[in-house]
């Protein structure tokens, strides 16, 4: 066991691709390999910072459902943090919200570290149908021409 859980260590390091995060998942649990991705090789400080800066919820709208607020604009550069190991810990905090319905709240204007069209392609594939069923309400504050592109192709692949 204690190998599988250092296999897990090296892949929120990013090393593994995903034909061996595949294998690696079959042999962990799924509280096994989140709590080897949370921990990471930074001593929880990216999850702190995901958590405060990144994805958080703030209170609820007036239909009673939780507001996800997503912060692009605090996004740490790609030479900071790991953008594989950042998405995993978004998903695990996405978690807690999608069984029922929500609102995301996105902020966009500002952002100086944008993911490349490969990260952003690779999220959007890692986001199945449960996590964006129960989204009721998507609102964007101060779009950015990055953000306006990005949901013009979006909207064109979605359809």
């Amino acid at each position: 066991m204690k190998a599988i859980v250092e296999r897990a260590a090296r892949y929120s390091a990013g090393s593994l691709d995903s034909r061996g995060l595949a294998a690696l998942e079959e042999q962990l649990t799924y509280a096994e390999f989140k709590a080897s991705v949370m921990q990471g090789d930074d001593s929880g400080r990216l999850l702190e910072y995901v958590n405060t800066h990144v994805i958080f919820q703030a209170g609820v709208d007036f239909e009673s459902k939780p507001m996800v607020v997503f912060c692009a604009c605090n996004l740490p550069s790609t030479k900071e943090a790991d953008y594989d190991r950042m998405l995993n810990l978004i998903i695990f905090r996405l978690d807690e919200f999608v069984e029922n319905d929500y609102t995301v709240v996105l902020f966009t204007s500002g952002a100086t570290n944008a993911p490349g069209w490969q990260w952003m392609s690779k999220a959007y594939r890692r986001l199945d149908r449960k996590y964006r069923k129960n989204v009721k309400n998507l609102y964007v504050v101060h779009p950015s021409m990055w953000s306006k592109m990005l949901f013009q192709v979006l909207g064109r692949i979605v359809r």
